[in-house]
């Protein structure tokens, strides 16, 4: 027997009846923290986009957009991030949500996050939205966010602070980005990145996520310098092997490492 409501409707009626603006309706977007290295793999790199159209009009943001009423929010990044970018096929693992009622001044936007690691920094181009995408160099500390240009003055430098909050009854601690210094990002970005950041950090030892930064085959040295990026520190050359023995494979040759420069067993990911 079909199941009725309390007003004896079934769900085909309450559905036939129903009135979809009975509720106000937020707009979802998709923002995108994409990390590459430099080609010494000394440093972090970070993609952004200088805005072409208002609000925040020339300022430097996420890639990121609407979502279409067609698609998913994973559809609507990897489509938002090849149209401004032109990156394309890259793996996105997505962050978390960012809701705050005046996160956009246009009106009550819900921003889901997404955040990808490159190998290197793949040629990219403003398209749509992006007036111009560049890489600039990355920097991420418990203490701050510096985004910078090393060929010019630019910089970008955010404090962080550590705050805690309440989920209903549980209370817990996260990183806040405050006090920008020189340049600043559009929307929460700045926010989106400490999240995505942080987020990395707890996941990086126990996933394949840093073997997107790594080319298709590796020296075991380039790929501890990879981890150790992305962690913010060194790890102990026994310890690291160790950890990755089962998830890495020889080539069977040898080729030149980026880290000490000399030659090298290569490897490949399994599976």
């Amino acid at each position: 027997m079909e199941k009725l409501d309390k007003n004896g409707l079934t769900e085909e009626q309450y559905l036939a009846q129903y009135n979809p603006n009975k509720y106000e309706k937020p707009s979802v977007t998709v923002d995108m923290v994409v990390l590459g290295t430099n080609a010494s793999l000394t440093g972090l790199k970070i993609l952004l986009v200088k805005r072409g159209a208002h609000p925040f009009i020339g300022e430097w943001a996420l890639p990121g957009g609407f979502v279409k009423m067609d698609e998913s929010t994973s559809e609507a990044a990897s489509r938002e991030l090849e149209q401004e970018t032109g990156l394309k096929n890259v793996y996105l693992e997505q962050i978390g949500s960012f809701s705050e009622p005046d996160r956009d001044p246009r009106m009550r936007v819900i921003s889901i996050s997404y955040m990808a690691l490159v190998n290197r920094t793949p040629i990219v181009k403003g398209n749509d939205d992006a007036a111009e995408a560049r890489w600039f160099d990355f920097e991420f500390t418990d203490k701050m966010i510096r985004i910078y240009d090393k060929d010019s003055d630019f910089e970008m430098r955010y404090n962080l602070k550590r705050k805690k909050f309440k989920n209903g009854t549980i209370p817990y601690e996260k990183l806040v980005a405050s006090d920008p210094r020189g340049a600043s990002l559009a929307f929460d970005h700045a926010q989106i990145i400490v999240d995505a950041m942080t987020q990395l950090r707890k996941e990086v030892m126990y996933t394949n996520l840093p073997f997107s930064m790594a080319s298709p085959k590796f020296t075991l040295p380039d790929l501890q310098r990879i981890y150790e990026l992305l962690l913010g520190h060194t790890l102990y050359k026994a310890n690291f092997r160790i950890m990755v023995a089962d998830r890495v494979e020889s080539v069977g040759e040898k080729g030149k490492s980026i880290v000490g420069n000399r030659m090298s067993e290569l490897f490949f990911l399994v599976g």
